[in-house]
């Protein structure tokens, strides 16, 4: 009986460590999207969209990035914080540090 005890532990023990690993593994997607006066960006994981960010984040107002290719510097960013189980909080200072023009 103690023998099979230990058996559900260790199986139960082993599900968890697997489901843990699995999580880790971010599996996230960018889209960029076009909006009326530029860029923004999705963050999306599982088919499903996780953030929607149609302007700028940290500013005043509601601006879209100007290119795609700062819409994808942005969004690359809050996904890696994503996949560290991080806030995707985005700073002006990260916005300035990676040249992103608001």
């Amino acid at each position: 009986m103690r023998m099979i005890k230990t058996g559900w532990k260790l199986f139960f023990l082993s599900g968890i460590f697997v489901i843990s690993c699995g999580r880790k593994n971010g599996n996230f997607d960018i889209k960029i999207t076009e909006q009326n006066s530029g860029y923004g960006y999705q963050i999306i994981k599982n088919r499903k969209v996780v953030i929607n960010q149609p302007y700028i984040p940290a500013i005043k107002g509601e601006k879209s990035f100007k290119n795609s290719e700062q819409a994808q510097k942005t969004a690359e960013l809050a996904m890696k914080k994503m996949e560290k189980f991080s806030l995707p909080r985005i700073s002006v200072d990260e916005l300035d540090s990676m040249k992103i023009a608001y």
